[in-house]
């Protein structure tokens, strides 16, 4: 396979896993830990745009984001002398986790209006959904069937 493919499917896969445990501890937690309905709140309040229209663009936000981190991460494992696994992933998403956390805090920080969430607890979600994240890239990334 193309690794232009590789990367997209790979991106794609451990994007949507990350969201998927940040939706599953939203529900059990009864907090909203969503990072695209977070980014379309932050959208909509900056841009006086309804919901209609954030909603698709939180959620596309957040798929360029994860783009940008797997990015990161297969050019930091290409560039360097480790390789890609399940261990390496898990470091790598506890860094991508640290930059998560400072960029929300950013936003939450610097806009006028920011949304309501329970910001200690999201950034603890927010650390593990990076490691799931980076995890699932690793396995992507190491299998040779793609």
């Amino acid at each position: 396979m193309k690794p232009i493919i590789k990367t997209v499917i790979s991106s794609l896969a451990a994007t949507t896993a990350m969201t998927l445990f940040s939706y599953a501890v939203s529900d059990h937690e009864k907090e909203n830990f969503r990072e695209p309905d977070l980014l379309a709140t932050f959208i909509g309040r900056t841009c006086g745009v309804g919901k209609e229209a954030s909603q698709p663009m939180g959620w596309a936000s957040h798929y360029l984001i994860g783009a940008g981190f797997a990015i990161a991460y297969l050019l930091f494992f290409k560039n360097t002398n480790l390789k890609s696994s399940v261990k390496n992933g898990i470091l790598f998403g506890g860094g991508a986790g640290l930059v998560g956390i400072l960029s929300w805090e950013t936003l939450f920080q610097t806009h006028s209006a920011p949304p309501r969430t329970n910001k200690k607890e999201f950034y603890a979600q927010l650390m593990v959904a990076h490691i799931i994240f980076a995890t699932t890239l690793a396995l992507f990334k190491n299998n040779r069937k793609l």
